[in-house]
């Protein structure tokens, strides 16, 4: 099988490397690029994931007051995800925790992982850039997420669910957990080729979940109103191109694929008793062999406890371990009242399907007979009603006999027409009957042909069971040596991540040691520097002050010569003042000694 895998993986790295070296023109018609070749062979029973009570329990998770994004956005990238990958089988499975989920991935590197759970398809969508899950969905609910919060919460039809109760929460937190786990399976675990009639089986129940979101959204005005929206964005139309071409490729692949899936032999029976690990509790089996592998179950719970108790301590181990009992003595007892519910109501589906075949072929029986008796009763009417135009026209012929030959012989042929027509109508009613009683005898026979092969199948699954008991008690004593040696690693491990530690710690000492040297280094630069810049600036202050001092001396001196000037000048103003005074008296007195001699002139001229 190893051998198998590795010729299927090497096959498609070639056809991805000639698929690079290829020029295309016009839309791809090949397989996706991360698609293995569907296994043909008988697949071998397969396992059920856990249910989500069932899953480990998860920290809550924090919910967004004012989410970035409308909230049927979400739901919508998912619908249009899943929507691109169409009917396509998956592009590879591979083994996480001992169940197969599928696994597609686009073109550009959004993934989709589907697993079955005894409820339904579980499906998780993830875009390109992270390992969370933006979306999360069950048979019952939706949930999405923007990293590590919780988003929204939706109903199976995807609308908004706000009145949550507290476990809805808990499960959204379980997902997330889940979800990250498998999307580092499907990078990083050994991919493997899914099997064509697993993905026959199941191939009606994916898509009837895409189906119920396609009908609710062209009901759901809101959603709709999102939907216009953005079609208006010119990233996502951008996105919604590659999904097209996508979607494009994905058809063009399954219509080339289906013959190689029709052509598969049947899958197994699946049988969801334990809702634990996905294991197989074989439901009517021999009461001995139920125990054998609830026990098995259990055992396998305990050896659980202990790996993830192993570094606890011996006293905590010890408490973890008599809880660990307790609680599996509890599940068993559970899961056997489960198992006996189960077989109950498989026993009442099974009848229930008999009745539902039983009334179906009644249905049809009667169907039959009905038609038959219409077709009588047509016959009947249409015979009547020949008689009566044969009536009629032999009237008219008698009431005609001197007529015109060629209107009698005109009126035979038109008699005979409707003759004519009325039984190829009859005969025609005589074939459909026939055909309806043929295909009801075909049904009938592809019913009890297909209750034979769900008996044959139960057989088988039951015969698998009792196989997988045997080889489980073989394993037995195989899983306690690896625990023990898992035991003595983990503890080897454990000494070696303390002396890791401690080597680290001693690095991160020297490291911080030589940070601070080199900080201090630093400092004492910065000082000198500040040291010099401020001696610098005084200096330039000193000059600046003498410069200052220079500036206002010359100012002082300039100021001083010009008072000098200003007293000179005052000087040389009082001066001529002084001349100025002196010749006016002078000018005075000659006046004042000119006057007599004039006086006395004028008195000797009188």
């Amino acid at each position: 099988m190893t051998n198998h895998r590795l010729l299927l993986t090497a096959a498609a790295a070639s056809l991805a490397l000639a698929a690079c070296d290829q020029k295309t023109a016009g839309p791809v018609t090949g397989a996706p690029i991360a698609s293995l070749p569907l296994a043909q062979t008988a697949p071998p029973p397969e396992a059920a994931a856990p249910y989500a009570d069932a899953l480990p329990p998860a920290p809550p998770l924090p919910r967004i007051a004012h989410p970035r994004r409308p909230a049927y956005a979400y739901i919508d990238d998912a619908y249009e995800l899943g929507d691109a990958f169409a009917d396509s089988p998956p592009d590879y499975t591979v083994d996480y925790d001992g169940v197969r989920p599928y696994v597609w991935r686009a073109s550009d590197g959004e993934y989709r992982v589907v697993e079955y759970t005894p409820d339904g398809e579980r499906e998780y969508f993830y875009r390109g850039d992270s390992d969370y899950p933006f979306l999360v969905r069950d048979d019952s609910y939706a949930f999405a997420y923007d990293g590590p919060e919780l988003v929204e919460v939706y109903d199976s039809y995807g609308r908004p669910y706000p009145s949550y109760a507290p476990s809805v929460a808990e499960i959204a937190a379980r997902y997330l957990f889940r979800a990250r786990g498998l999307y580092g399976a499907a990078l990083h675990q050994q991919r493997q080729s899914a099997y064509a009639a697993d993905w026959r089986a199941r191939r009606d129940l994916v898509v009837a979940q895409q189906q119920q979101w396609a009908a609710e959204q062209q009901r759901n005005a809101d959603w709709q109103r999102v939907r216009q929206a953005r079609a208006q964005n010119q990233q996502l139309q951008r996105q919604q191109a590659v999904w097209q071409q996508e979607r494009s490729q994905r058809q063009a692949y399954a219509n080339r694929v289906a013959p190689v899936i029709a052509a598969a032999p049947a899958a197994p029976r699946r049988e969801f008793g334990d809702r634990g690990r996905g294991g197989f509790v074989p439901q009517g089996g021999p009461p001995a062999l139920q125990a054998q592998v609830q026990a098995d179950a259990a055992a396998r719970q305990q050896a659980e406890v202990q790996r993830r108790q192993a570094f606890a301590g011996n006293r905590d181990l010890q408490r973890a371990q008599a809880e660990a009992d307790a609680r599996n003595q509890a599940e068993a007892q559970r899961r056997q009242q489960q198992a006996q519910a189960f077989a109950g109501r498989d026993q009442q589906r099974a009848q229930a399907e008999a009745q539902r075949q039983a009334q179906a072929a009644a249905r049809v029986q009667a169907n039959a007979q009905a038609r038959d008796q219409r077709g009588r009763f047509e016959a009947d009417r249409r015979q009547r009603a020949e008689a009566q135009i044969q009536t009629q026209a032999q009237m008219q012929a008698r009431a005609q006999a001197q007529g015109n030959a060629n209107a009698q012989r005109d009126q035979q042929r038109a008699q005979a027409q409707a003759a004519n027509r009325a039984r190829g109508e009859a005969e025609r009613q005589q074939q459909a009957q026939a055909r309806d009683q043929q295909r009801a005898q075909m049904e009938a026979g592809r019913q009890a042909e297909a209750a034979a092969r769900q008996q044959q199948q139960r057989a088988q699954a039951e015969a698998a069971n009792r196989a997988r008991g045997e080889a489980a008690r073989q394993q037995q004593a195989q899983a306690r040596d690896q625990q023990r040696a898992q035991i003595e690693a983990s503890r080897q491990a454990a000494q070696q991540q303390q002396r890791a530690q401690a080597e680290a710690a001693n690095r991160a000492r020297g490291e911080a040691e030589r940070q601070q040297q080199a900080q201090a280094r630093e400092q004492q630069r910065a000082q000198m520097e500040a040291g010099r810049q401020a001696q610098a600036a005084a200096q330039q202050q000193q000059r600046a002050q003498a410069e200052a001092a220079q500036r206002q001396a010359q100012a002082q001196q300039a100021a001083a010569q010009h008072q000098q000037q200003a007293a000179a000048q005052a000087a040389a103003a009082q001066q001529h003042q002084q001349q100025a005074a002196a010749q006016a008296a002078q000018h005075a007195a000659a006046a004042a000694a000119r006057q007599p001699d004039k006086n006395k002139k004028n008195e000797h001229e009188k």
